[in-house]
């Protein structure tokens, strides 16, 4: 069972959709010949080509086809009941109902309803009747596919436990680091620290990076997949909190460089260690960083109180701490500022129901 969800996630198979589209389709058919219709099979087609892998996105191609299929009737009929239902009066249907398509942003429904139009041409009509049977096979094939797509697996529990994934793996980074920090290491050792077995001790966290890079991108589609299937309410919030997320991250890999450069560990190094954890206990979605950026302030300015460096190497590593300081300041600041661009309904919504 497990090696099956495996296959069907590395293909990206959505199984769920393959069922609907084999269902819907035929339902569609079936429907069409129960009322009678001529070409009842282009009915399934049209539900196959409507489903979508969200439900946002099925009702928006759905008004796009729709649109597309009201202008290729109207260009079929100028031009079939003014020169004859002939092969070259097609292409010159083709031409310029591609061409408009393009101009209006209807591209979606070129096949669609050209397809569609080969039934005027082979039938040589375009009565009444028989634009009603099109338009009757065109409805049931667009009406089905959204019903069809009105079940969609929610989503939001897969959103949410993402969140607790990035924020367990930042956690685990500024523990790392903090322990880091305090690594006393060789100037020969740092010098391409990259390279060494033990990257961890060496503080580059390269893995650790890598898996937490692989999470932010997967919940980021996670999160925007959620949001085209939610059509009643606004769920953008958890689209903004990953890509603050994102922000940050890129923050900590910056940080991550500088304690690569660090070739002794000066005594201002533990305050900043354990700032690092602190910041790592608080580390929450609810946490809106205000108290940590006070704390912060204190310890810069507690820096500056220390006597000047009495070597070159000791400028250059107390230089690296203040950088690193910096950093942490930015990124405390992107937390801020996130928490400040919420509004009062998505507190409301997010985060005292979230507490509940």
């Amino acid at each position: 069972m497990a090696s099956g969800q495996a296959l069907l996630k590395k293909y990206q198979i959505n199984i769920i959709k393959i069922i609907k589209i084999a269902i819907g389709s035929s339902i569609a058919i079936l429907l069409a010949e129960v009322l009678g219709l001529k070409y009842s099979a282009s009915a399934g087609i049209i539900t196959l080509l409507s489903i979508q892998d969200t439900k946002k996105e099925t009702l928006k191609l759905a008004g796009k086809r729709f649109l597309a299929f009201l202008f290729a009737i109207t260009a079929a009929y100028l031009l079939f009941q003014s020169i004859g239902y002939y092969t070259h009066v097609f292409g010159l249907f083709l031409l310029v109902f591609i061409t408009g398509s393009y101009l209006l942003r209807l591209q979606d429904g070129i096949s669609m309803c050209s397809v569609m139009v080969t039934h005027f041409l082979i039938e040589k009509n375009m009565e009444a009747s028989f634009i009603g049977n099109e338009l009757a096979i065109f409805g049931i094939g667009i009406l089905v596919g959204i019903l069809c797509n009105i079940y969609i697996p929610a989503r939001l529990w897969q959103v949410k436990s993402d969140m607790d994934k990035v924020e367990q793996h930042m956690k685990n980074i500024l523990g790392s680091m903090a322990e880091c920090i305090l690594f006393e290491r060789q100037s020969s050792e740092m010098t391409d620290c990259s390279k060494e077995k033990n990257c961890k001790m060496g503080c580059c966290l390269e893995e650790e990076f890598a898996v937490l890079n692989q999470l932010l991108s997967d919940a980021l589609l996670g999160a925007y997949a959620n949001m085209n299937n939610t059509l009643l309410s606004d769920t953008r919030y958890y689209i903004q909190y990953f890509d603050m997320r994102k922000s940050q991250l890129v923050i900590l890999e910056h940080i991550k460089e500088q304690l690569c450069l660090l070739t002794q560990i000066p005594k201002q190094v533990k305050p900043i260690s354990m700032f690092i954890q602190c910041i790592g206990a608080q580390f929450h979605e609810y946490n809106n960083a205000e108290r940590l950026l006070f704390d912060l302030e204190v310890i810069k300015e507690d820096y500056k109180e220390e006597p000047n460096p009495a070597t070159r190497e000791e400028f250059e590593n107390r230089a690296i701490l203040y950088l690193i300081l910096y950093d942490l300041e930015s990124f405390l600041k992107i937390k801020r500022d996130f928490v400040r661009g919420i509004t009062k309904k998505q507190i409301e919504t997010f985060w005292e129901k979230g507490r509940k």
